[in-house]
């Protein structure tokens, strides 16, 4: 269960879980491709991409921003 969490998880067994996922994540050749797939659906749960539940929903934010700002100024 490294990638996702076990239920009654405490927070410095997560960071831990997650350090050593995000570690595997960051060697991985697909790890993009998994990312853009979390951020494309409603992934809630675990680490996709090198990020976990918090950061997807940041790179969500910041992505829809950018894609609005785009839109704006190609009009």
């Amino acid at each position: 269960m490294l990638f996702f969490g076990p239920d009654g998880e405490r927070q410095p067994e997560r960071d831990v879980r997650e350090r050593k996922a995000k570690a595997i994540c960051g060697q991985c050749p697909v790890r993009n491709e998994c990312l853009d797939y979390a951020l494309s659906r409603p992934e809630k749960y675990g680490t996709w991409g090198g990020l976990n539940e918090d950061e997807r929903a940041s790179e969500r934010r910041r992505r829809m921003r950018r894609a609005a700002s785009a839109g704006i100024s190609a009009a």
